[in-house]
């Protein structure tokens, strides 16, 4: 009878994810922008990788995000999102939509998030509430549909993130989680300075029952497995640094220099790449940035600078009422903050974008403690801040990729 019921429960949330996700992929797709992504700098380098080259060759002359050496044209982005495009190429070429991969990935993302969310609770009404504000409340809805360079790499990013720590709930398998988190890391370099959520989480596999010193109730087999797990990726970023700038670190951003351009119309970038003088840039951006009001119709616009993440996804404010010594809240802030602190420290806040896309990189850890809000019972005022959001984001949306209603700063 458990064994039976067991199998019911597992095929209702298959199919429930399943179900998500073809309804989050035709959302996106049907919201996604008239155009395609000029930006599609991972469908050139998984073509030079297909073609057995690490630099890239006839690109578009507005590819301005690329390091020049020796006559050779490199992208500065973490390649993983270019080889996992590898078989579309294959097929397609350099015709191969980036967009469409985008919206993919962002769908699988809800598929994702709404088994992290079974794994963690057994109502069905709850985890249906948080995955709709994860899939329609919040930015990932608009960061789908776009398919630049930037933004794809936010998808692929977030989706090792989500299965990491779906594992992390669930088996707790340390090796593959640390495989997990540096392939995300593989696609955005700052999701590894999330470590802290996982230790803390897994501390019940590498710390044994008190008794006797700190550091002789340390296991150390689950911890060389998780960083194992972790330093393969790393590893790999080394040998991709090394063969092609000689260099194992990763120097494509300090090697492409940031115009003077830039520099003369934006003091977000006036102090270089990365300086503590950029954090009230975005804090502003994260926090308090408010859509533009105008006179005349359509009377409030998205501001394409940012838009903070209290507006774009009101539930975000429940975040504050998460007990403090709940581990999994003290994780999820081990995770959020030094993430967010590098984040703050770096030129620019993410423009162009709807809300602030930066926080994608930690969206995970907000969502988790959101949810823990929520895990006693989905209230009226959740339904409401979650429906606010829906709201926002069918806005931004709409008025971004349909209407071209935005202001530019």
């Amino acid at each position: 009878m458990n064994i039976s019921r067991l199998l019911r429960k597992n095929q209702s949330v298959t199919g429930a994810a399943l179900l998500f996700y073809i309804f989050a992929f035709m959302v996106y797709y049907f919201t996604r922008p008239g155009e395609p992504s000029p930006f599609n700098y991972f469908v050139y380098l998984a073509d030079a990788f297909w073609q057995g080259r690490l630099y890239v060759t006839d690109t578009p002359f507005y590819f301005e995000e690329l390091v020049t050496l020796n006559g050779k044209q490199y992208v500065i982005y973490p390649p993983l999102p270019a080889i996992l495009m590898i078989p579309f190429v294959a097929v397609w070429g350099l015709g191969s939509s980036q967009v469409l991969i985008s919206i993919m990935a962002g769908a699988f993302n809800v598929l994702i998030f709404y088994v992290l969310m079974a794994r963690l609770t057994p109502r069905n009404d709850i985890r249906t509430w948080v995955t709709a504000m994860f899939a329609f409340g919040s930015i990932h809805w608009y960061t789908s549909t776009i398919g630049s360079v930037w933004y794809v790499a936010h998808m692929f990013s977030l989706s090792f993130l989500l299965l990491a720590i779906y594992e992390t709930v669930g088996l707790k398998r340390p090796l593959l989680i640390g495989l997990l988190l540096g392939a995300s890391y593989w696609c955005r370099i700052t999701t590894i300075l999330s470590i802290g959520f996982f230790l803390i989480m897994l501390s019940d596999k590498w710390i044994s029952a008190p008794g006797g010193s700190f550091f002789k109730r340390i296991k150390v087999i689950p911890l060389l497995c998780f960083f194992l797990g972790v330093l393969v990726f790393v590893f790999l970023n080394a040998l991709y640094n090394f063969l092609r700038f000689g260099s194992p670190f990763d120097v494509a951003y300090s090697l492409h220099t940031i115009s003077d351009v830039k520099a003369q119309v934006s003091p977000w970038f006036d102090q270089g790449l990365l300086s503590l003088t950029y954090i009230k840039h975005h804090l502003y951006a994260f926090v308090i940035e408010p859509p533009v009001f105008r006179a005349d119709w359509p009377y409030v616009v998205p501001s394409m600078t940012g838009l903070s993440v209290f507006i774009t996804t009101p539930a975000f404010v429940l975040i504050f009422l998460a007990r403090l010594r709940d581990r999994v809240t003290m994780a999820c802030w081990a995770g959020i903050i030094p993430v967010a602190l590098l984040i703050f420290t770096k030129s620019g806040t993410g423009w162009t974008q709807f809300g602030y896309r930066y926080a994608l990189d930690f969206y995970p850890f907000l969502f988790l403690l959101a949810f823990i809000t929520m895990r006693d019972g989905i209230r009226w005022y959740h339904k409401l801040l979650i429906a606010l959001g829906i709201a926002v984001n069918l806005w931004g949306v709409l008025f971004i990729n349909k209407f071209g209603w935005y202001v530019l700063y």
